[in-house]
């Protein structure tokens, strides 16, 4: 997770022959997880002003910029395939009744932990399309 005092952009050069691509952008408060308050006195309050910033994902593509190499990069950065491949031999594992009943409780946490990862990889490369369109990437 980067952090910058100011709104990133999506996606930028940066004049080696690289670029930035930069996604799940929000603007966090410092104080969020912090007291937002401090005592003056006895019954009186000041907020404290302390400045946004902003956090995100980022990955440094170089040379020619596709869609499809800004998708393998980010999806690099966010599983490694051997994490892809656990997910997906314990869903078979489970599916095949090696951790009891398909049915059973174990199985279906298998199960559920790799239907997690597939629907957050379509959010993810939904997102990647948009921004593609948006910045003529194809």
């Amino acid at each position: 997770m980067a952090t910058y005092d100011s709104k990133p952009s999506i996606y930028e050069a940066n004049g080696d022959g690289s670029y930035t691509y930069r996604w799940n952008i929000k603007e966090v408060n410092p104080m969020d997880n912090a007291n937002d308050t401090e005592s003056i006195g006895d019954e009186q309050e000041q907020t404290k002003e302390t400045p946004s910033k902003w956090e995100c994902n980022e990955v440094v593509v170089w040379g020619t910029v596709t869609r499809e190499k800004l998708t393998t990069a980010v999806l690099n950065n966010l599983w490694n395939s051997d994490y892809e491949a656990k997910l997906i031999n314990d869903y078979n594992a489970a599916k095949e009744s090696v951790f009891g009943s398909k049915t059973g409780a174990e199985a279906q946490k298998y199960i559920d932990r790799y239907k997690t990862f597939l629907n957050e990889r379509k959010e993810i490369k939904t997102q990647i399309v948009s921004d593609c369109e948006l910045l003529n990437i194809v």
